[in-house]
């Protein structure tokens, strides 16, 4: 019958580095997943970081337009004294539409870009027109007040692509409404709300007035409850807030009762207080996603760090097993005794045993006689156990038993 050598422990070793193995395979999927999740986080709060730079620039061009549209108004109406301020003014709108054309988020967005060349190519015409004073001044504002429009489609452009305002942030989504919808298009309103003229419809411009007294009080309220609401103190935001409010308001005050005293200075003091609100949110704002940045980063290097802990703590389990000694072993039984030399062992006892009894007479014969007998069975392999032990007993049973 063939030997089976028993399970050796180089075979137990394996077995529990495959266990080990797939343990970390069960932990390290659900990580992974995990990673996975954290790392588009992560990326989503990185895009929403990049269009920050593009709205403030075109928030820049819009500013730049906006000035360049009284100055333009000015000099079409005859008052050439300012075309030096005005050509300054030009310039500086020139610098502010490429900076926008070459900002990455704007190239990496199609409809942006295209938007982007676009409004490039309408500002160079307008530009040449003011300057040669081949367009009226009311169309001069139009032209102004359309690419106005198309600053505030660029952010709208810039904002969807990038994702700015989405995701679960209440605090991130509430600040970018406002940098990219609220406040830009309350400027545009204050800005172009021309003062009454006699040929005008009073009715029309005190709709317009109040429209645009409508849509700073939603705004500053949306404001005020998203202060209330956030889970940081914005005591800038709220100085902001509260010169605006004031600057606004004074300006209305001054339109509706007294449209030609100090109504220019007025509205400029409230387009700078409108744009010190937009700056204080949009750094609101850029903060609020450097937070989730730094916050998403460290959750994902801690669990980078876990993992990179499990990994190592399982290769270091798996080395200890195959690397422990193991003693030596040649995988067979060791040789079986001769039943004849047990039971000549056994005889030879029980012999010496009964010549004790007997006195020790028949010591020195019997002892004689079993050693003659046990060396003829030595010499004699091929005989088989019953007939060598019977042999064995004839052969040394004394004469005088029957």
């Amino acid at each position: 019958m063939p030997d089976h050598p028993p399970p050796t422990r180089p075979t137990i070793r394996l077995k529990l580095a495959a266990l080990s193995t797939v343990g970390v395979a069960m932990v390290a999927l659900p990580l992974a997943q995990v990673l996975r999740y954290q790392d588009a986080e992560l990326q989503a709060a990185l895009q929403q970081q990049a269009a920050l730079d593009p709205v403030a620039r075109a928030v820049a061009v819009q500013r730049s337009l906006l000035a360049h549209r009284d100055l333009a108004g000015d000099v079409l109406r005859g008052r050439f004294a300012l075309e030096p301020e005005r050509r300054a003014r030009q310039r500086d709108v020139d610098e502010q539409v490429v900076r926008l054309a070459e900002a990455p988020a704007v190239q990496a967005a199609s409809q942006a870009l295209a938007e982007s060349t676009a409004l490039r190519d309408d500002w160079t015409l307008l530009a040449r027109q003011v300057g040669q004073r081949d367009i009226p001044a009311t169309e001069s504002d139009l032209g102004h007040r359309l690419l106005v429009e198309q600053t505030l489609q660029l952010i709208d452009l810039v904002a969807d692509a990038s994702g700015l305002g989405a995701g679960g942030d209440a605090e991130v989504a509430w600040l970018a409404s406002l940098a990219t919808h609220g406040l830009p298009r309350l400027a545009v309103g204050i800005a172009t709300m021309e003062p009454p003229s006699a040929a005008e419809d009073p009715h029309a411009g005190e709709r317009r007035r109040a429209a645009a007294e409508a849509a700073l009080a939603r705004t500053l309220q949306r404001l005020t409850r998203g202060m209330e609401a956030a889970q940081r103190p914005q005591p800038l935001l709220a100085a902001a807030v509260t010169d605006a409010s004031a600057a606004a308001a004074r300006y209305f005050e001054l339109r509706r009762d007294r449209p030609g005293a100090d109504a220019p200075s007025a509205r400029q003091a409230a387009l700078q207080a409108q744009a010190r609100l937009h700056d204080a949110v949009r750094d609101a704002l850029a903060a609020s996603i450097a937070a989730r940045i730094a916050d998403a980063r460290l959750e994902r290097d801690l669990l980078l760090a876990l993992m990179a802990a499990l990994a190592l703590l399982a290769l270091a389990l798996a080395r200890s097993a195959l690397a422990a000694p193991v003693p030596p072993t040649t995988g067979r039984r060791a040789p079986p005794v001769p039943l004849y030399d047990a039971l000549g062992d056994t005889q030879i006892a029980g012999r010496r045993t009964d010549d004790r009894r007997a006195g020790g007479h028949r010591h020195n014969a019997s002892d004689e006689e079993t050693s003659r007998l046990l060396q003829r069975l030595r010499q004699s392999p091929g005989r088989g156990t019953s007939r060598r032990r019977s042999d064995w007993q004839a052969e040394t049973r004394p004469p005088d038993e029957p």
